[in-house]
């Protein structure tokens, strides 16, 4: 099976971090046509992080650092899923059954993971070891985009971090954006790292790095003054956090 390489911005960036964006993508590799789907699901947050692959381009300009997107749909594979998780590949969205996902069986499995989720995960850790390699302190810092509204829960975050055993990064990220007027963001929320963040959790667990996720609510990323506002925030942010020794 072929699918689309990762994408990789700022290959040789100079300051010391790196930003993953795992569910950038909406290529689906063409042994699987349309995964069975109609094509309004293309335009949904279950295809993708909406708005994330834009804004991760909007952040190359601004942050020089290597960004790695993974440019597959997460509906053939989520890359932020360990590979044991049942939503690693999932069967069905909102109660549509998604058949190229029914019908595979385990060798069908292991090539999605071997053409998707290991050449992301892998191009991401040899990025993130070259950028320790460098740096002594670099960051890792995970992009996605969320739903406002979720199980009928209307969320109350423009923006929330996503940490597991180290917070430094995100109580950073916290007090630093919630000094912009009008924005909420939330610490572990609206989803909590705590249990397990498969890609931050992969390249950083007890590294002692500062690393987290982050997720922007994805109504706020529609327009291109939406993407320049987001990068601006979050590459002020990630700039403030190296000018203050937190990554160097």
């Amino acid at each position: 099976m072929n699918a689309n390489p990762p994408i990789v911005l700022n290959r040789q960036g100079r300051l010391p971090g790196v930003i993953a964006v795992d569910h950038a993508g909406r290529s689906i590799p063409e042994a699987l046509g349309d995964l069975g789907l109609s094509a309004h699901w293309r335009d949904t947050h279950h295809f993708c992080d909406l708005g994330a692959a834009e804004l991760a381009h909007a952040l190359a300009e601004r942050i020089d650092v290597p960004i790695v997107l993974c440019d597959v749909s997460r509906l053939v594979i989520d890359v932020n899923r360990w590979l044991e998780d049942p939503r690693s590949v999932v069967p069905e969205v909102e109660g549509t059954s998604i058949p190229a996902n029914i019908e595979m069986d385990d060798a069908a499995l292991i090539a999605r993971q071997e053409a998707v989720f290991w050449p992301y995960q892998c191009c991401l850790g040899e990025i993130w070891m070259e950028q320790k390699a460098r740096h002594p302190k670099p960051f890792f810092f995970s992009l996605h985009s969320c739903t406002r509204v979720f199980d009928g829960f209307r969320r109350p975050w423009d923006g929330g971090t996503i940490w597991h055993d180290d917070e430094t990064l995100s109580r950073h990220l916290v007090s630093h954006l919630s000094r912009e007027d009008g924005l909420v963001i939330g610490d572990n929320q609206p989803y909590s790292g705590l249990g397990g963040a498969f890609t931050v959790d992969r390249h950083t667990y007890g590294s002692g790095l500062p690393a987290c996720g982050f997720e922007v609510t994805n109504d706020l990323l529609q327009t291109e003054a939406d993407f320049i506002r987001w990068a601006d925030l979050l590459s002020g942010a990630l700039l403030a956090a190296i000018d203050e020794g937190l990554a160097a």
